[in-house]
C-alpha cells in the first residue's frame, strides 16, 4: 500500500482509501498501464509523422544536387569563335589642282616577318589597289622609303626584281620604285589585280640594305569587296 498527498487538505491517503478520511475529498486516480501504454504509443506516432517529410526533403535534395552535378559534367564546352582577322579598308581624294577623284583600297599594316635592324626597326607596310575612272595600279606602300639592294638604276625610278607568293604559288616578279618613294609598283597591274582576288594571302620579299633577306605578309581578307567598292566610286 502507498500513500499520497490529498490534493485538497494536504494529507496522507491511502492509494486504496477512495475518500481522504480528513476531508473527505476524492483520492486521485492511479495512472493505470495501459494508459500509459497509450500515451507512448501516440508520442512514437507524432514523433514518426515529423520526422518522415524531412528524410524526404533530404532525399530529394541530394538527388537535385546530383541531378545537376550529372548535367554540369555532361554539358558540352562552350565553343569560342576564333578572332575575325582585320580586312581591307576603302578610301577617296581629289587632286586640287585638276579635281580628279582616285580611290584606294588598302590592306590592313604588316610588319616585316624578322625585326630589321636599326635604323629599320620600325619600318611597316601594307598593300594597296588605286583607281581613278581610266586605269586601275597595284602598290606595296611604307612607312619609310625603302631602300633596297639588288635593284636595277633608270631614269627616273628604280627596277626592282624579286618574287612573291600567292598563297602556295611563287612569281617572279618586277616591280618598280620611284627614286626615294614610299611606294613600290606592280609592272603587270592586271595579272596581280587577279592574284588579289583569288588568294588569301601574299608574300613579299625584299633585299634591303644591310639586312638579310626581308619579308611582308600580306592579308588579302576583304580584298574583293574592297575592290568592288572603289571600283563602283571610279565608275561613276
Amino acid at each position: 500500500m502507498a500513500l499520497v498527498k490529498c490534493k485538497e487538505c494536504g494529507e496522507e491517503v491511502s492509494t486504496k482509501a477512495k475518500t481522504c478520511p480528513k476531508c473527505g475529498a476524492k483520492a486521485p486516480k492511479k495512472t493505470s498501464l495501459f494508459t500509459w501504454l497509450v500515451l507512448l504509443f501516440i508520442g512514437f506516432v507524432v514523433y514518426a509523422a515529423n520526422q518522415a517529410p524531412t528524410s524526404t526533403s533530404s532525399a530529394s535534395s541530394y538527388k537535385s544536387q546530383n541531378n545537376l552535378s550529372e548535367s554540369s559534367t555532361k554539358s558540352e564546352p562552350v565553343k569560342v569563335a576564333p578572332p575575325q582577322k582585320p580586312s581591307w579598308r576603302t578610301s577617296s581624294s581629289k587632286d586640287k589642282m585638276t579635281g580628279k577623284a582616285s580611290s584606294y583600297a588598302n590592306s590592313p599594316r604588316a610588319n616585316p616577318t624578322k625585326m630589321m635592324s636599326f635604323p629599320y626597326s620600325d619600318v611597316s607596310s601594307w598593300m594597296g589597289v588605286g583607281c581613278d575612272g581610266e586605269d586601275e595600279w597595284v602598290y606595296f606602300g611604307f612607312n619609310n622609303a625603302p631602300n633596297l639592294a639588288n635593284d636595277e638604276t633608270k631614269d627616273g625610278y628604280s627596277l626592282i626584281s624579286t618574287r612573291v607568293k600567292w598563297d602556295d604559288e611563287i612569281e617572279n616578279v618586277s616591280l618598280t620604285q620611284d627614286w626615294s618613294a614610299k611606294f613600290i609598283h606592280f609592272r603587270n597591274d592586271a595579272s596581280a589585280i587577279e592574284k588579289i582576288a583569288a588568294s588569301n594571302e601574299v608574300l613579299l620579299e625584299l633585299q634591303w640594305h644591310g639586312q638579310q633577306g626581308t619579308y611582308f605578309e600580306y592579308s588579302l581578307n576583304g580584298s574583293s569587296k574592297a575592290l568592288k567598292k572603289i571600283r563602283s566610286e571610279c565608275s561613276k
